[in-house]
Order: C-alpha cells, then structure tokens, then sequence
C-alpha cells in the first residue's frame, strides 16, 4: 500500500477538533476528540485518491497532555524520513549455514570500525570510511531510514541534498554527513555520521519497553504510555546551555537528527522537507534520569510474550 505524508494544519472548539491538508484545505475532517478527527481525516484522504496509509504532520503540533507538556520544555523534535533506504550488501536467506551467516556478516563488519555483535547483529561502534551504496532510496522523499545487510538492526538515517541545502552553513558545519553512492543520475543523498549528541536515558518510574543483548549489552527501549506520545528521552542536564535549532541526537552509530520546534516551523513545509515527520524528543529532569535502565535479555523478553498478561 502507498505511504504519504501530508502536512496538515487544526483548530479546537467547544465542539471539538477540525483537521485539514494545508494543501487541499477543502480536505478536511471534525471529530469529538483528536483520534476521531484523525480518522476522518484519513479515511477523507484515501476516498479522495490519496495513500492508503497516510502519515499526518502538523504544523503547529497538536496541543500536549499534562504529561507530554511536563518533559517538553524545552520543545524539541527528531525528524527523519517515511520511508526505508536499501543497500546492496547481501541480506539473509532462508537456511543459511552457519558459515554462510558469518561470511555475510564480515560483509557488514567493513562498514564499522568493529565487527557486529554475532548474536542480534548490532553494530557498537562507529561507522568506518566505507560509504554506503544503495540499491534504493526514496525519490520523493528527502530522508530515508534504513540498516546494512539485516532488517531490524543498526538503524542509519540519510538525508537529501535539498533538505541539507536548507539549513545554515553553520548548522551544516555542526553535522557529519558522508554522500552516499547511487547508479546514474540519481538524487543525491547524505548519511548522517555524528557528532555524537546527548544519549538517550530512560525515566524513572515510568513503565519501559525493551531488552538488551545478553552477549554485547546493546540496549534498547522506549515508552508506550497512554496520553503521552513521547517515546524517546534526553537529560536536560546533557543538552548545551546554548542550544542550536540543528543538532544530533545519541552515540554513534546510531544518530538521530533533532531540532527545536521554531527551528522546525521554519523548515516544515518547504521544498527538501517532503516525507520528513517529527516526533517530539522529551526532556527529564535530572532527578528523574536512568542512564542504564535494567532491562530484561531478548531471550527472556521473548519467553515471556507467550504469555500475553506478560507481554509489554
């Protein structure tokens, strides 16, 4: 089915919530409540010939929960791509041998400075100097998310050659980025490396959701709490007291582009921001960060999501 991301704007009464494309202003839907708008909404664009499965980003951002709201100060947004980027390394196949695992592996090693971890493949040190070749990259869409050779592992995050003209010498000088290689005349598009930015922490007393690496210790978690929408953390105690509208976010390799929302109200919408969503980055006090949360093995994770009362 057809993604597309549609900027679209709102407004609240007494009777509810009214969506609309910014584009399409007659495209629109009322609901009681935001999810019923939201819905409308959606089902309005598929009836009118647009995607299936519509992204909605707005502009301004919706109005925030009083738990939302408590970490959202300052603002902040990760913004990426809609959509995946494909490399040509080799990927895996059913029945692989045990040497046919490994051989593709040292495939994936050369594109990090150490090998990946052989249990979950994930990468724990920096990208090395080999480029990134693609078989794919979107061409409607000025960012991309994707991996090297394994779905689901170490996630990299690419970005266009129009979104990067966007932004100000000085923001462009604060970033890593390395072009990647594409056959033909292909829009050109950029990995974002580094630098390394404020790490993502965990919150305390607040519910988690993941599991960590019993052989290399990755980590990996988020949140999934009702009436807040937040699903990743920074310290507010790590962020520089002088904040850039641009910057990263995480350790390498896996960096995440962030921004402010007046930052981002400046970007969103013009030519080299199609297909980008945002997704607000929340802040914790000091007193309520985890650097290392405890958190259950994959395997012990998985043991217990045969049972459902279990399952997070």
């Amino acid at each position: 089915m057809e993604h597309a991301v549609y900027l679209c704007a709102w407004s609240r009464s007494g009777d509810g919530y009214s969506l609309w494309v910014v584009s399409r202003p007659k495209l629109r839907a009322n609901g009681r409540t935001y999810p019923e708008a939201e819905e409308r909404l959606i089902r309005a664009i598929q009836d009118a010939g647009g995607a299936m499965h519509a992204v909605l980003e707005f502009d301004p951002p919706l109005p925030k929960s009083t738990l939302e709201a408590k970490y959202a100060k300052p603002e902040i947004y990760l913004i990426g791509g809609d959509d995946r980027f494909e490399t040509d390394a080799a990927k895996g196949r059913p029945f692989e041998s045990a040497a046919e695992v490994d051989e593709r592996l040292r495939g994936v090693d050369v594109f990090f400075q150490s090998p990946v971890c052989r249990k979950y493949k994930y990468a724990s040190s920096p990208r090395s100097d080999k480029p990134l070749s693609l078989n794919y990259a979107p061409g409607r869409y000025d960012g991309a998310f994707g991996h090297v050779g394994h779905f689901g592992t170490t996630t990299l995050q690419l970005f266009s050659e129009e979104f990067v003209g966007l932004l100000t010498p000085e923001e462009r000088q604060h970033l890593e980025l390395r072009p990647v290689i594409r056959k033909g005349r292909a829009r050109r598009f950029y990995e974002l490396l580094g630098p390394a930015g404020p790490p993502l922490v965990a919150v305390a007393g607040m519910k988690i959701s993941g599991w960590r690496c019993s052989q290399c210790g990755h980590r990996a978690w988020g949140y999934f709490v009702k009436d807040l929408s937040i699903r990743t953390f920074v310290a507010a105690s790590d962020l520089p007291s002088l904040l850039r509208g641009v910057f990263t976010v995480g350790i390498p390799p896996e960096i995440h582009l962030a921004v402010t929302r007046e930052r981002w109200r400046g970007l969103v919408g013009q030519k080299g921001t199609r297909g980008l969503v945002s997704q607000q980055l929340g802040v914790v006090p000091e007193h309520d960060v985890v650097r290392i949360p405890e958190l259950q093995t994959y395997d012990e994770r998985l043991g217990e999501s045969v049972a459902p009362e279990k399952n997070f």
